[in-house]
């Protein structure tokens, strides 16, 4: 104990004997009582000019001693009908009043604030305090208990504003993580088409992001109404010489939850992005077409001319039993439904004449969007992309009169994906 007065002395062992009897203290009065004694000689010790260091310990008992006062109050409020609880006194008619123990309802309200702050939180503004050579008070916790209360409610109005624009409006664009917003604000059945590129394998490095495809898998068959359909675009890495199967493993989960497989598709680039070390170049992704049974709205692309396009005459196909049936071609230039592989240049001034889009590390083709929106939902059917990046989605259903709703993680994404939308002319 060297260096120290004799009163430092006494204040230590005051401080380690108050803090040993807080521990243990198990009714409001008692610790009321330690908080008494530590705020009494708090104030003798800096009448007397002793050290902050001492001042601040006799405060942390107060402080803490408020704090567990506090908390003994609120479970009070939690015992409901009036019955007593054993950890407050009683008066004569066996019913707790402030009065008993001498404190009144600001007191109460004041230390159930400092009890309100969560522990790491108060440890932490302790510590710093101390640590910065302050002035520990009870006031200063109170400011911190104030700012958190503040952040809550912010928040609160946030969620609300966000619930009253959803039902106003389901066209929009939202900075959330996307499981959190499905569950707080997505009724059951509510989506005719999802159209997402998730951030797979790593092969991008995206902000402030982490990929829990289950709960992401679960959310979307949710929301997801009868008959709607979700197109899920997603590839491979390799990693240890070996394609991961991702995918694969993706889309046995999506039928897990309910969804049916209704079509293995093929997104085709015209050029390569990850050129290969001995393997074929990657010149593909998957699209997984996944339906909440039979899909509702199938409007099939024909764009592919036929072979015998403006001729006529006759053609043959194998029947099932391995018999030829003979056809009739007429004539006409009659165009027929594309295959399941579709092939789109990618990249600035390809897949997008949108400078915008390049801000995004990985957009896809907006005319694939677009393929799949007319293919996939009707006009006025909700379009909606739980990780919408740079908005391609977005803009390829707001512009084929489809509403849209689109949801990313970082905002610095949604708010390119609102300038493309808003750049826009118009619906075509």
């Amino acid at each position: 104990m060297e260096g120290y007065t004799e009163s430092e002395i006494t204040g230590l062992v005051r401080f380690d004997a108050a803090k040993a009897a807080l521990e243990i203290a198990t009714s409001v009065d008692e610790v009321v009582e330690i908080r008494n004694k530590a705020e009494a000689f708090r104030a003798y010790a800096k009448q007397a000019h002793l050290s902050l260091g001492m001042q601040n310990q006799c405060a942390e008992i107060k402080v803490r001693a408020e704090r567990r006062a506090g908390e003994l109050l609120i479970e009070t409020q939690l015992d409901k009908g009036g019955r007593p609880n054993k950890n407050l006194s009683q008066s004569a008619s066996g019913l707790f009043k402030l009065d008993d123990i001498g404190i009144d309802k600001d007191q109460s309200s004041r230390w159930q604030a400092i009890a309100s702050i969560p522990e790491e939180i108060f440890e932490e503004h302790i510590k710093g305090t101390v640590e910065a050579e302050k002035e520990l008070t009870s006031a200063g916790l109170l400011n911190v208990a104030r700012d958190i209360k503040c952040k809550q409610r912010r928040e609160e109005r946030k969620e609300a504003i966000l619930r009253e624009t959803l039902s106003a409006e389901e066209s929009g664009i939202y900075c959330s993580d996307c499981i959190k917003f499905m569950k707080d604000h997505m009724a059951d059945g509510t989506v005719d088409l999802t159209i997402t590129s998730p951030p797979y394998d790593h092969l991008r490095s995206y902000e402030i992001y982490t990929f829990d495809f289950e709960a992401i898998a679960q959310e979307l068959f949710r929301i997801t109404k009868d008959g709607g359909v979700l197109v899920w675009i997603a590839g491979d890495a390799v990693v240890n010489s070996s394609e991961t199967g991702s995918s694969f493993r993706q889309a046995l989960y999506f039928m897990e939850v309910g969804f049916s497989l209704w079509d293995t598709m093929i997104y085709q680039k015209a050029a390569t992005s990850y050129p290969s070390i001995g393997r074929y170049q990657q010149i593909f992704e998957y699209m997984f077409v996944l339906s909440k049974n039979r899909p509702k709205a199938f409007n099939p692309i024909c764009d592919v001319p036929k072979l015998w396009e403006g001729s006529w005459g006759h053609t043959t196909r194998r029947r099932q039993d391995g018999s030829l049936d003979t056809q009739t071609i007429k004539e006409g230039n009659e165009l027929k439904m594309r295959s399941n592989i579709w092939r789109y240049h990618n990249g600035k001034g390809m897949g997008t004449r949108d400078d915008l889009v390049v801000l995004h590390p990985a957009s896809f083709p907006e005319k694939l969007a677009e393929d799949h929106i007319l293919s996939w939902s009707n006009p006025g059917d909700l379009v909606f992309d739980p990780m919408c990046g740079s908005g391609t989605t977005l803009k390829m259903a707001s512009s084929n009169n489809r509403k849209f709703l689109g949801i990313d993680v970082c905002e610095e994404y949604c708010q390119i994906a609102r300038k493309r939308i808003a750049a826009m002319d118009g619906p075509k």
